[in-house]
């Protein structure tokens, strides 16, 4: 077997020469891993020669994450789920934690695109120098846009980006305990909850910044399962900074924050289409007229007069408690309906009805509402038979 020809320097200053029969190229190779094997023990071995201070990790990362009002912000995310915002710490404060928490080696890469199945796949690795452990975790993002098309070479490495970006803070998040960030996170929380004084200002502003990426203010109402503007509370600040924030670290798209519901169809050809018809006003049979009293009038008159120009409600069915020919309980009425179609909570009643004196508007808004759950329930009973 052939080899490679080698002088060997003794500390005598004696040449001795020799052949060695290992191939080059495996020669090469144990020198690359020996190098990083070297590199990592070497680190190792300094950062349990410098212990990290837990304490004084707390306080940085609590000094860091809440240095001002922009900071604070950025270290947070919120994905609205049914009425109840999943929030947590953000890719920010993710590099915040790892930079105080020291000893330690952290990076992400993508390990796989498949364009058939239209994913891409990135890895987020964890290594703490200091207990010799490491963590990992793999994130999945979507490369395809609303008609399933695979994105183009550029798209695909922004969405391999965010899928780092993610896959690093879960790795992070996973490896550093919990008891470590929470204190952090409380604090931006407090930060972003700000005065009660300032809502409408900090509103407006979540309001623009939402806007840039095509968010309507009625996207957001239904996403929060509340009524209206005048329902947001400080409560709701962090949720709506979140959201920014998810959406501007990729962390989240408008269509997975924001689903649209179903077009209409111009026929009913189900119940939830005959209720889009109904709770639109646009049934063009009229109330069953009500007993009157002795007197010839109603007893019951209308409350609330219909805004100007606003064509007449009329329903294809009027149930007990109802008056039809009060237009401000039927517009009501209406008004459950639809909302109890698009999704929102029973307890979401505009604000309007729960003044004083419009009790049997905010009566009839819960029955439409109570309408639309019962019937859907009935069909889908029917439908499992």
């Amino acid at each position: 077997m052939s080899g490679q020809e080698l002088e060997i320097i003794t500390p005598d200053g004696e040449v001795i020469t020799g052949v060695s029969t290992t191939p080059l190229s495996t020669q090469s190779q144990s020198l690359a891993v020996n190098l990083a094997r070297a590199e990592i023990d070497q680190q190792i071995a300094t950062a349990r020669a410098m212990p990290r201070s837990v304490a004084r990790a707390v306080s940085n990362i609590t000094m860091l994450a809440t240095l001002d009002a922009e900071s604070a912000e950025e270290c947070i995310y919120a994905l609205p789920r049914g009425g109840k915002p999943i929030k947590g710490p953000s890719v920010r404060l993710a590099e915040i934690i790892a930079s105080q928490w020291g000893n330690n080696r952290v990076g992400a890469r993508v390990v796989h695109v498949d364009k058939y199945e239209k994913y891409i796949e990135a890895e987020g690795v964890f290594h703490d120098l200091e207990s010799n452990s490491a963590t990992t975790a793999r994130v999945r993002r979507s490369i395809s846009d609303k008609q399933g098309r695979v994105f183009k070479d550029d798209m695909i490495v922004v969405a391999g980006n965010a899928a780092c970006a993610i896959a690093k803070r879960n790795a992070i998040l996973g490896a550093v305990p919990k008891g470590v960030w929470r204190k952090a996170y409380n604090e931006v929380e407090k930060v972003l909850a700000g005065e009660t004084k300032t809502l409408a200002e900090r509103r407006d502003r979540a309001f623009k910044a939402l806007a840039a990426f095509g968010v309507t203010p009625e996207m957001i109402f239904t996403a929060l399962e509340i009524g209206g503007q005048e329902e947001l509370t400080t409560a709701h600040m962090a949720t709506l900074t979140g959201m920014r924030e998810a959406l501007k670290n990729g962390e989240a798209t408008v269509e997975e924050m924001f689903p649209k519901p179903k077009p209409q169809g111009e026929a009913p050809k189900s119940l939830n289409e005959a209720l889009d018809r109904v709770a639109s006003g646009g049934a063009s049979a009229k109330a069953e007229p009500q007993e009157r009293p002795a007197g010839g009038e109603p007893e019951n008159k209308p409350k609330d007069e219909a805004p100007a120009g606003a064509p007449p409600v009329t329903l294809d069915h009027v149930p007990t408690g109802i008056d039809g020919r009060d237009e401000a309980q039927v517009r009501a009425y209406a008004a459950g309906l639809e909302a109890a179609k698009k999704g929102h909570a029973r307890r979401a009643v505009p604000g309007e009805y729960r003044n004083t004196g419009r009790e049997a508007e905010a009566a009839a808004w819960e029955r439409g509402h109570d309408f639309v759950t019962t019937s859907r329930k009935a069909e889908k009973e029917g439908g499992a038979q």
